[in-house]
């Protein structure tokens, strides 16, 4: 999991820090709007997974793109704090 400065120690936040700078990683190879859609799709992918192995409901892409928090310096961690309690409180979807 995480060893970043910013990057949240306990699941499943930090799973989906990791996924996030995971797909950060390729930003260079790639258009601004490719890679955002990327790092959405990476982080929404990672929470996907982590509700259906623990029965936790599952966030849209939609709620995911919701929990952004751009502008902050350590905003792939408020994301995936976000994104985290989705997991716990969005109710049950099938997602988009």
């Amino acid at each position: 999991m995480s060893d970043g400065i910013f990057g949240p120690t306990h699941e499943p936040a930090g799973l989906l820090y990791d996924a996030f700078q995971a797909e950060a990683l390729l930003r260079e190879k790639r258009e601004v709007g490719i890679w955002i859609e990327k790092e959405r799709l990476a982080v929404r992918t990672a929470a996907l997974d982590y509700a259906q192995r623990h029965g936790r409901p599952v966030p849209t892409l939609d709620q995911v793109k919701e929990q952004l928090a751009q502008g902050h310096i350590d905003y792939g961690a408020k994301w995936a704090y976000g994104v985290a309690e989705l997991l716990s409180t969005a109710p049950a979807s099938r997602g988009k």
